[in-house]
């Protein structure tokens, strides 16, 4: 496969992977920098010149409900949520593969378009990004903002990516589809690197996240990999993808059930709608190899999630309350073991007002 001109395998259709040497070794972090460039020497070659940044990376951890429960504020990124990491590597490894480039083109139901919008109007680059006609209204301006087009697509998440990638090829713009980039991951990796750097190499024993492209999933996992093989820590954390009821694809291939209870309803988790993610057998495989699971949880217990966490100081959008949902069913047994639990906050809250609600809880 050429990077970025051809997006899946013409064999199989299948979505591709970034193969390069280059192990972890702590001292090739580049401790003058902070973010994600100060592990460039651990990312792909075509990411070692003209790094473009606004800022990702080096987001904190707090504590939550306990000393052993922590939250990982990727929320904290430029555009609000963790996609700043991969859009800036793999755009960054376009500009120096393809060199001179006029425009992108992505398909996303609003927090990966608006971060790639960002990114490619700070690179000088035409943006358009295609969504579904349920994208929430702050996402939609927050692409607007960033002087990308905005094309909203009647129909399926398919068939808004199909539209993306028609629209690339007719106007000479490359089709980023950050679901099928592999660059996309490897920026996603350095939130693994960060977790063990900022605990000291000793990374919580578990991690909850919030999945629906699987991008972030797949990138801590080879992250982590990576770590271990290079000894820097003992062994990956175990993961726990987490999905609302109304949309876990990955929930059902993973545990080999054929539908779930209030499965195809509308979710508040609007960040959480990919029902066909391109990577979804290479996440099970990756989630099953390393000891991961999967959990789900109902419209209402987001909510409750999402409230508590405000309540924390937390202010995280619906979706990415998702796995603190999931996290508060076992509260007191993680603080009673003492179990170092970690969930990641991926998006803010300001993203998606639109579903918030005064619960009486």
């Amino acid at each position: 496969m050429a990077p970025f001109t051809e997006w899946r395998c013409p064999s199989c259709g299948g979505a591709g992977e970034v193969v390069y040497q280059a192990e972890f070794e702590t001292k090739n972090i580049e401790k003058n920098r902070v973010g994600l460039w100060r592990y460039v020497a651990m990312l792909p070659p075509s990411t070692r010149k003209g790094q473009l940044s606004l800022g990702e990376g080096g987001t904190p951890i707090i504590r939550g409900a306990s000393a052993n429960i922590l939250m990982k504020l990727e929320y904290l990124a430029p555009t609000g949520s963790f996609k700043d990491r991969g859009s800036a590597t793999s755009l960054t490894s376009m500009r120096n593969i393809l060199g001179d480039v006029r425009g992108i083109c992505e398909d996303s139901s609003g927090n990966a378009g608006a971060s790639l919008a960002a990114y490619a109007a700070a690179a000088g680059l035409e943006c358009v990004v295609f969504a579904g006609e349920n994208i929430v209204a702050e996402k939609a301006l927050q692409v607007k903002a960033y002087g990308a087009e905005l094309r909203l697509v009647k129909g399926s998440r398919d068939e808004v990516s199909a539209a993306a990638q028609e629209e690339a090829v007719r106007r000479g713009f490359v089709y980023i589809g950050h679901a099928w980039n592999p660059y996309f991951i490897e920026g996603m990796k350095t939130v693994a690197y960060e977790i063990a750097e900022q605990t000291s190499w000793n990374p919580p024993d578990r991690i909850y996240l919030p999945v629906s492209a699987g991008t972030l999933l797949l990138g801590l996992i080879k992250g982590f990999g990576e770590l271990v093989a290079a000894g820097v820590v003992e062994k990956i954390p175990k993961i726990v993808a987490v999905q609302p009821t109304a949309n876990p694809p990955l929930y059902k291939a993973f545990k080999g059930v054929e539908r779930v209870k209030d499965e195809g309803r509308g979710t508040v988790a609007d960040a959480l709608t990919l029902r066909n993610p391109p990577r979804l057998r290479q996440i099970v495989e990756a989630l099953k190899t390393s000891g991961g699971d999967v959990e789900v949880v109902t419209d209402e217990e987001i909510l409750v999630a999402q409230h508590q966490l405000g309540y924390a100081g937390v202010y995280a959008e619906p979706s990415s309350a998702v796995p603190y949902a999931a996290v508060r069913r076992r509260l007191d047994e993680f603080i009673a073991r003492e179990e170092q639990v970690m969930v990641i906050v991926t998006g803010f809250g300001a993203k998606s007002s639109q579903h918030l609600q005064v619960l009486d809880v």
